[in-house]
């Protein structure tokens, strides 16, 4: 887990969507009675899945903090009868409208998904999400009358229409679906190294990458408390939204002394804050064990470690994609502030010269990037050449 730098990549969670004639949760798995088991690989870290339509299988993302997407290639062949506009929100609290399509079919495995209805996306185009060569994603709504696990370690997820087909091994506790989309928020319980505690609920964001990440607002409230401990503070942009949005903002570099989920204790969290409302746990938790959705009962189950210990070295800076570029996101140090600013382009990690690769070839070097770099080369707003070693 030990880490010197923050790479944020992607939230790909969508908030509040408004719609006048088609709604998001619309649609249904039409089997009373199933249980699928579906293989998934892993792309750059992400969970594909294969999914159908009109007979067609496409790579779509199981997304649990996004609504059904689709994207606009697929879109233009599907030709859907009708169209409506909507308002979408994404994980930075940017607005764009959008258009929302019915899915009169849609198919996992042997399940099928009717009278649905999906947001249309730019996928191919987006400067990320292209490198993930996806067609849509599977978000939350999907599972509205049905139970979903995520075994990460075997690369499959189930799907039934009762919680008995898993036998989890643990208690289930409870769990919020909040809007149209049927977002799945779970509780979280913090404390601090003076025993200050604090409570949450947090959105469970397959999409997200990373372990957990704490909303100004909330970091708002636990900083009253006493709660979190404030390691840094400065403004810039730590990731990159569904809109790409761009513009400085200030964020926070916190310490979480304890956080237990389900009774799973978590230590010595490191992370930033983000412009979304609401925190979010993002694909490391599923790393950890087995993960089940009740979203008929409301209920989560998580089969994990009973102690986890997540200490990391405090990030010196967070870098980020800005014109499909790696560049300095945000500096938390104190002392580099007077050597590098927001948006300095990194153009070498070790040996590695950055300058002529495409933002796909950096996506596809973010696991070295975060966890094995020794020495990354920055060019300030003066020419100069930074050199940050471990």
């Amino acid at each position: 887990m030990k880490k010197w730098i923050v790479v944020c990549w992607m939230f790909l969670g969508i908030g509040y969507i408004w719609a006048q004639d088609f709604k998001l949760d619309a649609g249904k798995i039409s089997q009373k009675e199933f249980l699928e088991e579906v293989d998934f690989e892993l792309e750059h870290g992400k969970i594909i899945i294969p999914v159908s339509l009109a007979g067609q299988t496409y790579r779509f993302l199981l997304d649990t903090g996004a609504p059904n997407i689709i994207s606009k290639r697929v879109a233009n062949i599907l030709n859907p009868a009708s169209k409506r506009d909507v308002n979408v929100v994404d994980a930075n609290n940017t607005t764009q409208n959008m258009e929302m399509v019915p899915l009169p079919e849609m198919r996992l495995g042997s399940l099928q998904f009717e009278n649905g209805v999906a947001i249309v996306v730019d996928l191919d185009n987006h400067p990320v999400l292209k490198c993930y060569r996806l067609d849509g994603f599977v978000g939350s709504n999907f599972f509205k009358n049905a139970v979903l696990q995520v075994d990460y370690a075997a690369k499959k997820i189930k799907i039934s229409h009762t919680i008995k087909s898993f036998s989890p091994q643990t208690k289930g506790f409870p769990m919020q679906l909040v809007g149209q989309q049927l977002a799945p928020y779970v509780a979280l319980e913090h404390q601090s190294e003076g025993c200050k505690e604090g409570s949450e609920f947090a959105l469970l964001d397959t999409g997200m990458d990373g372990f957990y990440d704490l909303s100004n607002r909330v970091y708002a409230d636990f900083k009253k408390g006493e709660v979190v401990k404030t390691l840094g503070e400065s403004t810039g942009v730590v990731s990159l939204g569904l809109f790409e949005k761009l513009e400085p903002s200030p964020h926070r570099l916190v310490q979480i002394q304890k956080m237990k989920i389900n009774g799973i204790t978590f230590s010595n969290i490191i992370t930033e804050t983000t412009d979304d409302d609401n925190s979010r746990m993002g694909l490391d938790v599923f790393k950890l064990g087995k993960v089940t959705l009740d979203f008929q009962k409301k209920k989560w189950y998580f089969e994990a470690p009973s102690q986890n210990d997540l200490s990391q070295k405090t990030p010196q800076f967070t870098p980020t994609l800005i014109d499909q570029k790696l560049v300095v996101g945000i500096v938390w140090d104190e002392a580099l502030k007077a050597k590098i600013q927001f948006g300095n382009p990194i153009v070498r990690i070790d040996q590695l010269s950055l300058e002529k690769l495409s933002v796909c070839d950096i996506v596809r070097l973010k696991e070295r990037i975060t966890t094995q770099s020794a020495e990354i080369e920055i060019i300030n707003n003066n020419g100069e050449t930074v050199t940050i070693k471990k």
